[in-house]
């Protein structure tokens, strides 16, 4: 055969990625797994930057990486959960009290090691002490089963964490950082703008306003602890799990459905939306109005839609990001967004290049008692995996008129690196559209050979001795996963705060008996129609392999049927099967072929095994 290009890149990139995190190790982790310089942030916040350092590097491991790879991962996350304990930031291997929005961050690394190892005892030890803090039972007290909330926005290891700190938050201008973001509570006498708070005992009193308004009852953001739970249920299959994946995220559907569908942002601690302390449906911690809006309420609810979807095969809870998005599109509007104040113009610059001087779509990020405000451009991504997880025609149809209406060039494949490791889900989904994946791969795979050496230089300039800071490993963490995941697996990048990392297929090497593809075979996924998926795969070695193709990432789903045809001498193989959701291929050495795969959606029992 003649290699593809792409194959050549995918293959390449897990070779150059194997020499790439070898050298982030040699300088950033000491033998123990701790991460150099060590230093402790200030307040609760900042356990989840330790972690997020390597957040990917199962993934990787997932895909193809070595096994080295997986024993630095799990070497890491010992070392930096006792490095953290010591800081007294977590407790018995979990974060003491701190909001999901965060939280979902720092598990990353811990859900993507379980995903890559899921016999392993130490880790499903851990996910089911875990979860468990979450339980009716548990002496944390997190959750409260007669109301079905979780007791405060900061909850972990040590229970419901009152307020925002121990002590009296600092809030005040010299808090610049989050000056874009606007006052987090409003309506205060005397402070009307961000500037207020230079006058005397102003900074104070927000700092009062804000312990109190965010420091008891549930909160949206809340529900991304569904992950969690649902991957204890994933790996175990005990009905406990997914029966409380089932009373929480249903508890926040009714809440929803009582609020004309669109999902409330706090429920009190009397269980009553809008109880006190907030005293309204929005204006929660993470909710609509402070600080990102969508960009923390989005994930929650697609993180608990995906969990029930996992753990039952229900997807009722895929409406909660449903209305969310049908709100805030009913108020989009046209213009060019270099005017226009907006929390996340940086990234959105970065994103789009010239295009950003054009009058692009709109979309409102957040909600204040005046309305809708801080008009961004759409971020595909929540789109893009809720139609992924649905597959409902509805949903398909309002991507489609985003891409003929957002005013940007969906099949251009950009440059640019973001933290989440991710963006590039508007070209994908493009490329699906347009039978054009091929090509978009090949530019994919590209742009990650350029992430790579631009993260490695950084590495190399990186000086050390400047001392501890919190955000110097997600800078240079050379690894890059964004693009693997969505040519092999057939997946957007795991939501990054608090996702499991989906896929349409993955793959089992069953000679290494270990997942992941073979050294030598790269694999595309071509289509996600469930009458049609097709997988290509290239062995570039000069031995056969063999390789096993699983439906779901979790095996969720059935094959019925499968059609191998090698693509250079059109020979086909067409297998009926029976109930499986895994199937061998054997490749020749260079050998090409496609896998067509006719499958029932979620008609299997989910599990990692």
């Amino acid at each position: 055969m003649t290699a593809p290009d792409w194959a050549l890149l995918q293959v390449s990139l897990r070779e150059r990625l194997e020499q790439a995190w070898r050298e982030f190790a040699g300088t950033y982790v000491d033998d123990d797994g701790r991460l150099r310089p060590g230093g402790r942030p200030i307040g609760r916040d900042g356990a989840d930057d330790f972690l997020e350092a390597v957040f990917n590097w199962p993934t990787l491991y997932s895909v193809g990486g070595s096994p080295e790879l997986l024993e630095a991962g799990l070497r890491i996350w010992r070392g930096v959960s006792a490095q953290l304990e010591e800081l007294g930031l977590f407790r018995d291997g979990f974060e003491t009290g701190y909001d999901w929005f965060h939280l979902g961050e720092g598990l990353e690394l811990f859900y993507g090691l379980c995903l890559a190892d899921p016999r392993n005892p130490e880790l499903v030890d851990a996910v089911t002490r875990f979860a468990g803090l979450y339980l009716p039972d548990s002496p944390a007290g997190n959750y409260d089963p007669e109301l079905r909330i979780i007791r405060a926005p900061h909850n972990g290891a040590g229970g419901p964490r009152p307020g925002l700190e121990d002590e009296l938050p600092r809030f005040g201008t010299e808090r610049r950082e989050m000056r874009t973001y606007g006052l987090p509570v409003r309506g205060l006498p005397g402070i009307e703008s961000w500037d207020d708070l230079d006058s005397p005992g102003n900074a104070e009193r927000m700092a009062e306003a804000m312990q109190h308004r965010f420091g008891s009852g549930d909160v949206a953001v809340n529900l991304s602890v569904v992950s969690l739970v649902t991957l204890a249920w994933l790996l175990t299959g005990e009905a406990r799990w997914r029966d409380w994946v089932e009373g929480y995220v249903t508890a926040w559907m009714r809440r929803a459905a009582d609020n004309g569908g669109l999902l409330p942002d706090n429920v009190g601690a009397d269980g009553v939306v809008g109880g006190e302390p907030v005293g309204s449906w929005f204006g929660g911690l993470y909710g609509w109005t402070w600080p990102h809006g969508i960009h923390s309420l989005l994930p929650a609810a697609l993180n608990a839609g995906a969990g029930l979807l996992t753990s039952s095969a229900d997807d009722g809870a895929l409406q909660l990001a449903r209305g969310i998005l049908d709100a805030v599109r009913s108020q989009r509007v046209r213009d060019v967004p270099t005017g226009r104040a907006m929390t996340m113009k940086r990234r959105w610059s970065t994103h789009f290049g010239d295009e950003f001087d054009h009058e692009l779509e709109l979309w409102p990020t957040r909600l204040a008692p005046d309305g809708w405000f801080d008009h961004q451009p759409p971020q595909a991504a929540f789109p893009v995996w809720l139609w992924w997880h649905s597959r409902r025609s509805d949903d398909l149809r309002a991507l489609d008129e985003l891409r003929a209406a957002g005013g940007w060039d969906w099949s251009l494949v950009r440059q640019f690196r973001d933290k989440e490791e991710a963006g590039h889900e508007d070209a994908w989904f493009a490329a699906l559209r347009d039978g054009d994946v091929e090509r978009f791969a090949a530019d994919l795979l590209t742009v990650a050979h350029g992430q790579v050496d631009e993260r490695l230089a950084a590495l190399r300039a990186d000086d050390l001795a400047s001392g501890f800071d919190q955000d110097r490993w997600q800078r240079v963490n050379p690894v890059v996963t964004e693009a693997l995941v969505m040519t092999a697996f057939g997946a957007p990048q795991a939501l990054y705060n608090g996702g499991l990392q989906h896929a349409f297929v993955r793959y089992f090497d069953p000679i290494a008996g270990r997942p992941g593809l073979p050294p030598k075979v790269a694999a595309l996924v071509e289509s996600i129609d469930p009458e049609r998926s097709v997988v290509q795969l290239v062995n570039l070695g000069d031995d056969g392999v063999e390789t096993v193709i699983q439906a779901g990432g979790f095996g969720e789903h059935v094959i019925r049927r499968a059609v191998l045809r090698d693509v250079d001498t059109d020979e086909e193989q067409d297998v009926s099967l029976e109930g499986g959701s895994r199937i061998a291929v054997r490749l020749a050495p260079r050998a090409r072929a496609r896998v067509a795969l006719v499958l029932d959606l979620h008609a299997g029992v989910a599990r990692l095994r």
